[in-house]
């Protein structure tokens, strides 16, 4: 018992030390355990590009220069929240599903879309895959690895083996676009009806990941809107009373009534049901504590967007990396001196800086409810 306590805090201490950066990659210790991301544009490492190429802003510059020195289809100046999951965990950068040029699926596979919703009501053009869609991808994609493991037993050069996956950690990180869409594209909604219909998407969801054998599961609630450049922009034009934190009181009340059921329902799921771990990560707490507490992230700037042009909160109608005419001026939306002063890149997702923050929350394990070791979900 003693070798294998010492073990898992050699682990632990590992995990961390991934998370940071400090350790090689020669030196990092794998997780024996699979991750599979299911979400929105905050994940997306690709899968929106690869079924739509040329489409949306993330394949085009500024994103993805400050990392990749050219845009590699992610919301972001660099890597997103989902790579730093999986850098810290001993894996690579993540492969998208779609992704159909040399696609390395061992340790992970992405089914995460930009523009997407928990329902099923994906609004935008340029997004396909609601989180319902994102689990029958993902069966096909066990359905794909039994059909290898028949065919060509031993043979698993770029995917995990129907063993493995089954252990897979599993991370959702979705609805915020199903509030996006509600606040922006609704003149009046109602606000219990409204998260009622989410919270009923993640449980059939939910289920049917169990169904097809999900045990491990991490659920992410939703950061406060209201505290985000775009929303705080186009807030205005709808509420403009703000809370104490100077965000928009009406969407994170919303959202706040969004992470409440979100908190019940993985409670009776977890009584109902025989999971080895089902968690809600507090990603609305790691967001809150940088607004109010911003050196702590090494952030100067938390209530602007890096990459943007006009207004108190550098957000307006040109979008990141986008020209137009503001107050009569040319101008062109381009990227700050330095995003790591920021949490908001283009005014909605975060820095690379400050997904790596988010990322290193969620490996600490202290933003987990219930509680979750995440050395004894990946052993």
């Amino acid at each position: 018992m003693g070798g294998g306590l010492t073990v898992k805090v050699v682990v632990i201490a590992l995990l961390l030390q991934g998370v940071v950066g400090i350790m090689t990659p020669r030196r990092r210790v794998r997780c024996r355990a699979p991750l599979v991301v299911f979400g929105a544009s905050m994940m997306d490492v690709g899968e929106n590009a690869a079924a739509h190429p040329f489409s949306s802003a993330s394949e085009f510059p500024p994103y993805g220069l400050d990392y990749f020195k050219a845009p590699a289809a992610r919301y972001s100046n660099g890597r997103v929240i989902s790579d730093f999951i999986s850098i810290g965990l001993g894996y690579g950068l993540m492969d998208a599903y779609l992704n159909s040029v040399n696609p390395r699926f061992t340790n992970g596979v992405n089914f995460a879309s930009s523009g997407s919703t928990a329902r099923n009501s994906t609004q935008s053009s340029s997004a396909f895959f609601s989180l319902d869609i994102q689990v029958r991808q993902y069966r096909l994609f066990q359905m794909k690895v039994q059909s290898v493991q028949t065919r060509h037993r031993g043979r698993f050069i770029y995917l995990p083996t129907p063993l493995r996956l089954s252990r897979a950690i599993h991370v959702i990180m979705q609805a915020h676009n199903d509030y996006g869409n509600t606040i922006l594209g609704q003149a009046s909604y109602d606000p219990l009806t409204t998260v009622t219909s989410v919270i009923a998407a993640f449980e059939s969801s939910l289920r049917e990941l169990y169904n097809m054998g999900a045990r491990t599961m991490i659920v992410m609630n939703v950061l406060p809107l209201g505290c985000t450049p775009g929303y705080l922009t186009n807030g205005a034009r709808r509420s403009k009373a703000l809370d104490e934190d100077s965000c928009v009181a009406e969407f994170n009340s919303l959202v706040d009534l969004h992470n409440s059921h979100l908190q019940l329902l993985i409670n009776h799921l977890r009584e109902e049901l025989v999971w080895k771990e089902l968690v809600v990560f507090d990603l609305n707490a790691v967001y809150i504590d940088a607004v109010r507490h911003p050196s702590k992230y090494g952030v100067k700037y938390p209530m602007q967007a890096c990459c943007g042009v006009g207004g108190k909160y550098n957000v307006s109608e040109i979008l990141c990396g986008n020209t137009g005419v503001l107050n009569g001026k040319e101008v062109q939306a381009w990227r700050c001196a330095n995003p790591t002063e920021y949490i908001s890149w283009d005014g909605l997702h975060p820095t690379e800086s400050f997904a790596k923050h988010i990322a290193a929350a969620l490996l600490s394990g202290k933003y987990f409810s219930p509680s979750l070791s995440i050395s004894d979900a990946c052993l």
